[in-house]
């Protein structure tokens, strides 16, 4: 079986750091493609290679794919100059945000019910992203194209943490309040690492107690993450909180109105916006339009009208057209 390799930007690279997995050189012989070894992983990548790129005119290298975690761990360890590096593009720095925080989700997921679980590389992650957002008027596209419309846990996560920064923004949400928020939609569903899988992947409709046992998985998480280090009380509201319901009706406490508090009223919308706009393993994903109509029409009880309405004005105008439907911006009145 050949080794395939995936092509990473120079630009991603920081100096007098160690990537941790091999960069290789992209070449061609006969019209048939070699790699060539450029920087070994246990190497320094240093500014004497990086303008050895720069005088070959050189942007892309390549690594192994079975290497690609170990770069995203890179990365991770490195956000802060990429989303400050005025070498990038906000396409770059969106899919390093997003990719890295697919890396790191999937361990906090995987270590969360143990001591291995590191949250400082969530708090980490929020940081640097909150910067990217607010320090870059091409973030919302940016960010905005690159959320999953696989249904995963893990991708879901992330894709509701993107929304809460961007919508928070929109809100005018202080920075500390953004990095609450953005903490509390990243984690919201750990609590369903108990679930079997599946029950989380049945295609068919769930049996009573099917339905009990996930609906268990807010107070799940929230006895998860309530005494660990990093995580304020606020940051824990997303995660107890995103499937009350404004009329009540929901879990798992079942209150409603001025009793959710802002920062649950702003889950319930996203976190229902982003799964039926997904593929899931029981239904279709719906197109923007539709999602936001059937929000409309079918659940509007479910959230606060105003930030329902806010919402739409947030992905409306401010997306380049995301809820385009039959030649024009949809409104829905409230």
């Amino acid at each position: 079986m050949s080794i395939q390799y995936i092509a990473i930007d120079k630009n991603t690279l920081v100096e007098d750091k160690k990537v941790g997995c091999d960069l290789y050189l992209k070449s061609y012989v006969n019209r048939n493609s070699r790699y060539i070894l450029f920087c070994r992983g246990d190497e320094q990548f240093g500014q004497d290679r990086k303008w050895s790129l720069i005088e070959r005119n050189i942007e892309k290298l390549y690594i192994h794919s079975d290497d690609y975690e170990k770069f995203f761990k890179y990365q991770e360890q490195n956000l802060s100059n990429i989303v400050s590096s005025d070498n990038l593009s906000f396409q770059e720095k969106s899919h390093a945000v997003y990719n890295i925080a697919k890396s790191l989700t999937k361990d906090v997921l995987r270590d969360i019910g143990s001591s291995k679980v590191d949250l400082g590389r969530v708090k980490n992650w929020v940081k640097y992203s909150i910067s990217f957002i607010l320090n870059d008027e091409n973030a919302f596209s940016g960010l905005l194209s690159m959320t999953s419309h696989d249904y995963y846990t893990y991708t879901h996560s992330i894709n509701l943490s993107v929304f809460g920064f961007l919508f928070g923004k929109h809100l005018s949400l202080d920075p500390e309040d953004l990095n609450s928020f953005g903490t509390g939609m990243l984690l919201h569903d750990v609590g369903k690492v108990n679930i079997p899988l599946e029950t989380l992947n049945k295609p068919g409709k769930l049996t009573k107690e099917e339905f009990d046992n996930i609906k268990h998985h807010p107070e799940t998480g929230y006895e998860l993450l309530k005494n660990k280090d990093g995580i304020d009380e606020k940051a824990l509201i997303p995660v107890i909180q995103h499937h009350e319901n404004f009329d009540g009706t929901g879990y798992p406490h079942g209150i409603g109105g001025h009793e959710i508090d802002l920062y649950g009223k702003l889950a319930r919308i996203v976190d229902v916006y982003d799964a039926i706009t997904s593929r899931r393993c029981y239904a279709d994903k719906m197109n923007p339009f539709a999602a936001l109509k059937e929000m409309k029409e079918c659940m509007i009880n479910c959230f606060d009208t105003e930030l329902f309405q806010e919402f739409i004005n947030f992905l409306g105008p401010r997306s380049s057209g995301i809820i385009k439907e039959h030649g024009g911006v949809v409104c829905l009145r409230t």
